[in-house]
């Protein structure tokens, strides 16, 4: 490389950078949320940056600083979010110092970044898969370079971050697929006081020799020089080929892990000046002057990045607050569907099993909406889900929309939000929500935090599918309920039909919400195999048939004149709880109603309320084990809001409060509530 105005601009940078980092050291009490800086890691950043068009995706981890003053971003800019100012263009004052997010025409596309080590891998691999996926169904809908460049996708990481398991389950697919992404991996030796001989056997470049199919290269990454050409040749490989990359970079850490985690709580003299020998300003300074560049040159360029940044640092410690009133502001995308549409009972039609409301919906959507895909486990060609509940979808829509993966839930979750920045709305499943938890960690950290911490500019529309509930002898892995542990999460909406229609109805407007959906599915619903459970078929609607989230209903009313004497009790429930309320019912002569809530979040308050202050009486029923269960806070929510009306207190009924479903159906039986043992309650809540 001989571009001496690269050299020159990237010392330009170098120098911001090393302002950046004096100037919070000698304001930490105004610098006082956590952050982190590159100060070491500027060569290989500023190369990376260097040579990424604006069609691009890149994915920063939370020291790449750098980077993000290399694609343009002011020091102004990344100190409004370092003081959590208004201003912040990333986040409004809701995210930590460096952690970008950006859709725009001048630059390339920046998800919603987390703290989370090694998380952005699946993500950010996920729009690696997008834009594969456009490239086979409609090449148009990519944005490509001035010269019809292919666009490339670039990952950024710490070293530490490959003992993530979350980072191989990445790293499978990219290289399965052969996607056009690069990992780029910057190695410090350091996870926070861990030493790298502490904590793995091998680096990111020795553990990427084991993935088939994923071409690799090693670099100084605080030589500027070796680092430009190494990322100009994998990127514009990458551009022409369409494979992945490993880029293993070696630098020094010469700051603090963070401002609050400080080098010397951790690390020995002769350590920090073994990193200092490798510092990429001296080097890079030393080759400027070696190629012909004044050292007066150099000392003006050094004294105006100071001036910039002591300037940029006055204007935003100016800057606004972020205004209260906005602290609830983007949790979702706002929604268009608020009204029940279409023809729920058609006349003619016939009645069908939830299982087939589901496929038949999912075939509606995909039949209108090209952007539509659904993967999973077992989902595809040859079997079409373990409950036959996708059967013939790959078949009619090809394996480029309905596809297998490997057991691999985190990925199967985390990938939708790459999916999503390529305007891609998946549908994905995991089997059974036992199953569920490996998934978690990018529901929790990546999926319900995008639209907040993004500002709206990346909410993630996705319908995560997981079959719950016993069917009788499932076994403690295949019959458990999570609905608790996910309403726990904010940032998501958690749907749990009772029947075909409402499958139907809810699937589609899941689909078309815009916001992370998870779609409970009860397993002994499917087929209405379970005794009791006839009512779950239904008539089905329509193709136009749309039943927004967050509408309860009567199921099953009670009797006007025992509701007026005041002799009546409600059961709020849902799932397989309404078949057992309902079924209770009929040992009553309409003193019971019955209430499905079809939405735990967002959930009918209004209506719950106003059943409950009608009868005076209510039982909450859940599937679930009672004790700290979605059932029982509802139950303290209703008894606040509708304490003056209560004849007695709320009542909850859920299963017995063991670890597991058993296997054998005599002991599923004594754990689980059922019709008998709510019908044995509700007398008792009627005598009181």
């Amino acid at each position: 490389m001989s571009d001496q105005p690269i050299l020159i601009k990237a010392y330009e940078m170098m120098c911001r950078v090393k302002a950046m980092s004096a100037l919070y050291e000698a304001n930490r009490s105004t610098c006082r949320y956590v952050h982190s800086t590159s100060r070491g890691h500027e060569a290989i950043q500023l190369a990376a940056a260097f040579n990424l068009l604006p069609h691009d995706f890149v994915s920063p981890y939370y020291r790449d600083e750098s980077l993000l003053l290399g694609l343009g971003f002011t020091p102004y800019q990344l100190m409004l979010q370092l003081l959590a100012k208004a201003g912040d263009p990333f986040s409004g004052g809701r995210e930590y110092y460096n952690h970008p997010n950006y859709r725009g025409a001048d630059k390339p596309t920046i998800i919603h970044q987390s703290s989370a080590t090694g998380m952005q891998a699946i993500p950010t691999t996920g729009i690696a898969q997008g834009i594969r996926y456009w490239e086979k169904m409609d090449p148009s809908k990519i944005r490509r370079g001035a010269d019809g460049q292919s666009p490339v996708v670039l990952c950024s990481m710490g070293d530490a971050s490959f003992t993530e398991g979350e980072v191989s389950e990445a790293l499978q697919f990219a290289v399965l697929k052969q996607l056009p992404i690069i990992y780029l991996v910057q190695d410090n030796e350091w996870g926070i006081s861990v030493s790298s001989r502490e904590a793995r056997a091998m680096n990111a470049y020795e553990y990427a020799g084991g993935f088939n199919g994923l071409n690799r290269v090693q670099v100084n990454g605080a030589d500027f020089e070796a680092s430009y050409n190494t990322m100009a040749d994998v990127i514009s490989k990458v551009r022409a080929e369409g494979k992945p990359w490993l880029v293993h970079a070696t630098v020094p850490l010469l700051g603090h892990h963070t401002s609050g985690v400080r080098k010397e709580f951790y690390r020995t003299e002769a350590d920090l000046a073994s990193h200092s020998q490798s510092d990429p300003l001296p080097l890079l300074h030393k080759k400027l002057i070696e190629s012909g560049t004044s050292a007066a040159q150099l000392l003006e360029i050094e004294q105006a990045a100071s001036q910039l940044v002591n300037d940029d640092f006055e204007r935003a410690v100016a800057g606004p607050e972020p205004e209260a009133a906005t602290t609830a502001d983007h949790v979702f995308k706002p929604v268009t569907i608020l009204e029940e549409t279409g023809d729920r009972q058609p006349a003619g039609a016939s009645k069908i099993m939830m299982v087939d409301a589901a496929l038949f919906a999912i075939r509606e959507m995909m039949e209108t909406h090209p952007e539509i895909v659904l993967y999973g486990q077992d989902v595809g060609q040859l079997l079409g889900g373990v409950f036959r509940e996708t059967a013939t979808l790959a078949s009619q829509f090809g394996e480029h929309r309905v596809f297998n993966t490997a057991i691999q839930e985190a990925y199967i979750v985390g990938s939708t939000v790459g999916l999503n920045a390529m305007g891609i709305r998946p549908i994905v499943e995991v089997q059974f929500g036992d199953y569920l938890y490996p998934g978690f960690n990018q529901l929790v950290t990546e999926i319900s935090k995008s639209c907040y911490l993004s500002c709206g500019k990346f909410p993630v529309g996705m319908v995560l599918r997981v079959p719950v509930g016993a069917y009788g002898g499932g076994g403690p892995y295949h019959s458990g309920n999570v609905e608790t542990t996910l309403l726990s999460i904010k940032g998501i909406k958690v749907v749990y039909p009772s029947n075909a229609a409402d499958m139907k109805g809810l699937m589609k407007a899941a689909v078309l919400d815009g916001n992370p959906v998870v779609m409970l599915e009860h397993k002994g619903l499917y087929w209405s195999k379970v005794p009791g459970t006839d009512d779950a078929k239904r008539i089905e609607p329509g193709a136009d048939y749309i039943l927004p989230l967050g509408k309860a209903i009567t199921t099953l009313p009670a009797a006007d004149d025992l509701l007026e004497s005041g002799n009546t009790c409600v059961v709020i429930t849902y799932g397989m709880g309404v078949h057992w309320a309902l079924n209770a019912a009929r040992n009553f002569n309409g003193e019971i109603e019955v209430v499905d809530l079809r939405t735990l979040y967002p959930l009918d308050e209004a209506f719950i309320y106003q059943r409950v202050k009608l009868h005076g009486k209510c039982l909450v029923l859940t599937e679930e084990q009672q004790n700290n269960s979605f059932a029982e806070a509802l139950a303290a929510r209703i008894s606040k809001a509708c304490f003056h009306s209560l004849d007695a207190a709320v009542e909850v009924m859920g299963a017995m409060n063991l670890p597991a479903v058993p296997m054998n159906v005599v002991l599923e039986k004594t754990m689980l509530p059922d019709a008998e043992k709510l019908t044995e309650r509700l007398k008792q809540l009627l005598a009181e």
